[in-house]
């Protein structure tokens, strides 16, 4: 009985790895730190996952959307007038974003909601 438990276990802990996402480390169960994720992880997470990311805010487009970029590739970013925090951000300052991910049919972006420079 003991082993099916052993081997139970030890299939179910990569899977917790997993989960917890990349930057986090566990010691004794818990998380020590929040995941920063790239525009490549994010690109393959699902709907509605929350996400922070760290990068640049290279370009608007228009009608709240932005065009955010990290070293693994760009996004687009949608960021209401509320979620600015009151910053002013320009294409060389490093900001962080926090939000969810929204994907449709053809795309894939981010719904944010603070903007932290």
């Amino acid at each position: 009985m003991k082993k099916i438990s052993v081997l139970a276990l030890a299939a179910v802990m990569p899977i917790c790895g997993a989960i917890a996402g990349p930057g986090n480390t566990m010691s004794n169960g818990m998380h020590t730190q929040p995941a920063v994720w790239t525009v490549t992880e994010v690109m393959s997470l699902p709907d509605n996952t929350p996400v922070i990311m760290r990068g640049y805010i290279t370009k608007n487009m228009g009608n709240n959307i932005f065009v955010f970029e990290d070293d693994s590739g760009t996004i687009m970013l949608e960021i209401d007038e509320e979620d600015w925090n009151g910053n002013t951000v320009r294409v060389d300052d490093i900001v962080t974003i926090y939000g969810n991910v929204d994907k449709g049919t053809n795309y894939t972006e981010i719904d944010v909601n603070s903007v932290v420079k």
